[in-house]
């Protein structure tokens, strides 16, 4: 009877959020999640807000966006430039500070970059102080 070799992976997982307010962002503008907590693998970058597969998989993905009232903020992942899914945080007609959060699981190959951009020109107001949270794991 013979034995599989089992190898013990490396976990890939960050955690990110956004210190600082965002206001009035461009169409397709990347959203630059700052503050990283937690970068196993390191193939998330705080700098340009990418997330870079490290190896080929499925990869699950998580964001949220905290807007204010009377503002919005929508948002979409993009897989190597290209749409994959929304979040839309719509503030109008509400008090507080409304929150959405979406998720995408994204098969990747080795290389392939992952983002947070606005969706056209509705990037109006996203909430700082670490409300908007950027989340991924490889599965």
């Amino acid at each position: 009877m013979g034995f599989q070799n089992v190898r013990c992976k490396d976990p890939i997982a960050f955690q990110s959020s956004l210190t600082k307010t965002l206001q009035n962002l461009k169409n397709q503008e990347t959203v630059i999640f700052d503050k990283i907590s937690l970068n196993e693998g390191k193939a998330y970058d705080n700098i340009s807000g990418i997330f870079t597969a490290p190896l080929d998989g499925i990869y699950s993905f998580t964001w949220t966006i905290s807007t204010t009232a009377g503002k919005y903020f929508v948002t979409e992942i993009v897989l190597n430039g290209q749409s994959v899914t929304y979040n839309h945080a719509d503030g109008r007609g509400h008090d507080g500070h409304p929150m959405t959060t979406s998720h995408a699981n994204i098969k990747m190959k080795k290389g392939d970059k992952v983002w947070i951009r606005t969706r056209q020109n509705y990037g109006q107001y996203a909430h700082g102080a670490n409300w908007c949270y950027f989340s991924g794991t490889k599965l």
